[in-house]
């Protein structure tokens, strides 16, 4: 009897230690008000940062699935800065996101115990480069803020002006207003002495609208670092404006060729590559292609295995088997997306295979 009370206690004793562990690969969101959490920062002297989402943003949930559970992340977010979830569409989330212009989601607002905003992340970044940027805006450097001084003192400075510019780009991806950083960094350093000239020329080529200019970085710049961004740009351009999948997969080769299929950034986009051609063959009525699309559908699931995009890709699968008549796998596939992301889209093509 003895022997299993040590027993039960020393399995007691695991489960906590277990979850104690999972909570801290997580990290922590305060609840209350935004006064209170201005509060909190201004008294811990810390950066507050805000993530602003919405019910129907797919992106939000592959933030708290894939980036605020990495050991990484909730260690350094827990530990140097205060966190805070607002719906952006009710209470207090709906000001707040006129206050700070958010227009899109996942946007993540880092203030300081003011409110002043410090920086902030547009949309979905894998969890190594959130957790360079968080490292960045809790250290004040290289920030919103400090870059806007250094260029009010000295207008001329290269390195504040490629940050702007690519700030610029990342965020709102406003070529034009970009445009003039970017030139000045050119101007200043016309022998790449600080070593931005290759960052410069792809957000240009990006920025043109041509994608032969970002075929031209890419010869051009075969060994550069920014590479895979060039290829990924390129990839996306054709799919985007020219719904040329072929030349799209193509570069996509090419960039898994050179970096691997283990890249998430190169994933992520792929990922969407994939999701946009099933979603075109979903409105055909040809046999054919609702086959290519159960192909492309069980490429998309492998590629993206814990992601919420698993899901996104088993709902298309299900419309495949539906169209095709197969009742029991559409079934399996609709299941298996709802195991992913309870959606209403999910619930609504269940009911109507059933029907």
């Amino acid at each position: 009897m003895k022997n299993l009370i040590k027993s039960g206690i020393l399995i007691l004793v695991i489960m906590f230690a277990f979850n104690l562990n999972v909570k801290a690969e997580e990290i922590k969101f305060e609840s209350g008000q935004f006064k209170d959490m201005l509060a909190k920062a201004k008294s811990e002297n810390k950066v507050l940062m805000i993530d602003f989402f919405t019910d129907w943003c797919k992106w939000c949930v592959e933030l708290d699935k894939k980036v605020y559970t990495d050991k990484e992340v909730a260690e350094f977010a827990n530990t140097k800065q205060i966190n805070w979830k607002v719906d952006a569409e009710k209470g207090e989330g709906i000001d707040l996101a006129k206050r700070y212009a958010v227009n899109g989601y996942p946007t993540i607002v880092f203030v300081d115990g003011n409110g002043d905003e410090v920086d902030r992340i547009v949309g979905y970044i894998p969890a190594k480069d959130f957790l360079k940027k968080i490292k960045l805006f809790t250290a004040g450097t290289d920030t919103y803020g400090v870059i806007t001084k250094t260029l009010k003192k000295n207008p001329d400075d290269v390195k504040a002006n490629y940050l702007m510019g690519e700030r610029i780009m990342n965020n709102e991806g406003d070529n034009k207003k970009a445009a003039p950083y970017f030139k000045k960094v050119m101007d200043k350093d016309p022998d790449n002495k600080l070593g931005y000239k290759e960052g410069v020329l792809l957000y240009q080529a990006i920025g043109s609208g041509d994608a032969g200019n970002i075929k031209k970085f890419i010869e051009d710049y075969p060994d550069s670092p920014k590479l895979k961004n060039a290829y990924i740009a390129i990839a996306e351009k054709y799919l985007q404006d020219n719904v040329d999948y072929g030349t799209a997969k193509m570069y996509y080769d090419k960039a898994f060729e050179k970096f691997g299929k283990s890249d998430e950034e190169l994933n992520t986009s792929y990922i969407q590559y994939l999701l946009t051609f099933m979603n075109g063959l979903t409105k055909s009525d040809k046999e054919e292609d609702w086959k290519k699309g159960i192909d492309l559908s069980n490429e998309c699931i492998d590629f993206a295995k814990g992601s919420v995009n698993e899901g996104s890709a088993y709902y298309m699968q299900a419309m495949f088997y539906f169209n095709l008549k197969d009742k029991d796998n559409a079934n399996i596939s609709i299941d298996k997306a709802m195991q992913v992301r309870d959606a209403k889209a999910f619930k609504d093509l269940k009911e109507k295979i059933n029907n």
